[in-house]
C-alpha cells in the first residue's frame, strides 16, 4: 500500500522547490573536483565518486542515484547524494557513521528534509554500496557501484 504524500518524489520535488538547487550546483562542484581526484586520499577506499540508482519499495518510484563520498575520520564519512525522479533532481548530504569489519564499512545515517526524518543503514566496499532508506513517507533502498580505479 502506498503511503501518503506519494512517495519520495513529492518530498524531493518540494525540497528543490525549496532552493535546493544551490545544492545542485555544489553536488555537481564535488562531483567534478573527486572525478579529477581533488579529494584527499582514503586509505580504506570509499571515498570517490558513485552512480547507480534508488528504488521505494512502498511505490514504483526510483530512477539515477549519484553520490560523492569523502573521509572525515576512521568511523565516519560525509555523502552528498543527488537523485533523478521523472524530469526533476535534487541533492542533500548526510553523514554515515559505522565501523569497519575487515573491508566493509557498516553505516548509518540521520537527516531531516523539509523536517522529515529520513535514515539510512548499508553497507560499502571499494566496490559496492548498498543501503536502505526510512521515513514517515518513503522507505527503499539505494544501490551504487564504481570501477575499482574511480
Amino acid at each position: 500500500m502506498e503511503r501518503p504524500g506519494g512517495g519520495m518524489a513529492p518530498i524531493l520535488a518540494t525540497a528543490l522547490a525549496a532552493g535546493l538547487m544551490a545544492g545542485c550546483r555544489s553536488f555537481e562542484k564535488d562531483w567534478s573536483e573527486v572525478r579529477r581526484g581533488s579529494f584527499p586520499p582514503d586509505p580504506r577506499g570509499i571515498s570517490g565518486a558513485w552512480t547507480g540508482t534508488w528504488q521505494n519499495t512502498n511505490n514504483t518510484h526510483g530512477g539515477p542515484l549519484r553520490a560523492v563520498l569523502w573521509r572525515v575520520e576512521e568511523r565516519e564519512y560525509r555523502a552528498r547524494f543527488h537523485a533523478v525522479w521523472g524530469h526533476r533532481s535534487g541533492s542533500f548530504s548526510t553523514t554515515l557513521r559505522g565501523g569497519w569489519t575487515n573491508d566493509v564499512f557498516v553505516f548509518e545515517g540521520r537527516r531531516r528534509i523539509l523536517g522529515v526524518p529520513i535514515r539510512t543503514a548499508g553497507r560499502a566496499t571499494a566496490t559496492n554500496l548498498d543501503s536502505g532508506y526510512d521515513s514517515p513517507l518513503d522507505r527503499g533502498t539505494f544501490t551504487l557501484g564504481r570501477r575499482a580505479s574511480d
